[in-house]
Parts: C-alpha cells; sequence; structure tokens
C-alpha cells in the first residue's frame, strides 16, 4: 500500500498542481432542516469561531451562514435547506448533517481542471462557474469514493476578498443535482 501510495504523490507532483493549489479556503457543511444553528454552536463552543456572514441561496431553497477564525482561512460555511426540496436538504436526508466538500485557493483554476481531467478527475460540471469579472470562479469535483466528500477549487480576482457570491453558491449547489442530491 504504501508504494502505491508513494507512486500516486510522485505521479501527481509530476503533474504541475502541486503548484497551483495554495491553501484550505473552506469547509463547507450540509445541515439538516433545524440543525444549522446547533452546529454552529457546536463549533464556536469548541473553537474561537465567529459570526461571519448569512444569506439565502434563494435558487437552491437554502440558508447559509459562514463562521470566521479571526482574520484567518479556513471559513466554515454552513448550509441549510429551507424546506423538503432543497438541494441541501435531500442531500442530508441521504447522508446526514456532516461536511460536503473541502475548498482549495488555487492560482491558475483553468490549469488545475485541465491538469485534474487529465489525470482522470471528474467534475461535477463541465464549466467553471463564475468569472473574472465576478471576482470568482469555483468548481466541483466528483465526491471521493471513500469519504464520499467533495473537493472544490476557488480562484478569486482583483480586489474580491468574499469567498463566493450569490450566484457562484446556486450554481454549485445546482452542479451537484445529478449526484441524486436534488
Amino acid at each position: 500500500m504504501l508504494e502505491e501510495f508513494k507512486k500516486i504523490e510522485k505521479d501527481r507532483k509530476e503533474s504541475g498542481i502541486d503548484e497551483l493549489i495554495v491553501k484550505l479556503d473552506h469547509i463547507a457543511y450540509r445541515a439538516k432542516i433545524g440543525e444549522r444553528e446547533k452546529l454552529m454552536e457546536e463549533l464556536t463552543d469548541a473553537l474561537p469561531y465567529r459570526l461571519f456572514k448569512s444569506f439565502k441561496v434563494i435558487h437552491s431553497n437554502a440558508t447559509t451562514t459562514t463562521l470566521k477564525l479571526f482574520e484567518t482561512y479556513p471559513i466554515i460555511v454552513i448550509s441549510e435547506g429551507l424546506d423538503e426540496n432543497s438541494v441541501v436538504e435531500k442531500y442530508c436526508q441521504k447522508y446526514g448533517t456532516r461536511i460536503h466538500h473541502l475548498a482549495y485557493e488555487v492560482t491558475n483554476i483553468e490549469k488545475v481542471v485541465e491538469i485534474q481531467k487529465a489525470r482522470g478527475i471528474k467534475f461535477t460540471t463541465e464549466d467553471i462557474i463564475g468569472s473574472e469579472e465576478e471576482g470568482i470562479k469555483q468548481i466541483f469535483t466528483l465526491p471521493t469514493k471513500t469519504s464520499n466528500h467533495i473537493i472544490e477549487y476557488i480562484q478569486r480576482f482583483g480586489d474580491f476578498d468574499g469567498f463566493f457570491t450569490p450566484s457562484n453558491i446556486a450554481g454549485l449547489m445546482l452542479s451537484t443535482e445529478k449526484l441524486g442530491e436534488s
């Protein structure tokens, strides 16, 4: 097993992907209806995170709250469906409240997607979501086989200091529909 791991690590390094990934940007949870605030309380009781931003994702029928640790990353994102038809609630009915994805900031998202596709990694959509004009681009991989969580790649532009826009998060949530999350 260790030899296979070393081969995978060598192949990954040779692909050039390592130089494009900057840091863990955010950890995203999906919470069952009625559990978002409880999860927020548990996390802020155990860690010095504070409420950062909260908003509704109208198109996906969900509420998203973010928690921030001082001025550092990763940010914690918690999404909760507003009713049984929400993509978030359908995910939670299947998997429970849990981590949905880990997001990594990258320096060149197009190159990351190109390299990862060549390495056999598949995505929830063919198109990168967002634009340089909006200040952010993002894309989800298909879930990992072992832990069933998604990897997100995210790139910011200009002075954009957020980590998603309402239209980006809606597009990302909708891109998971084919996974049976809706």
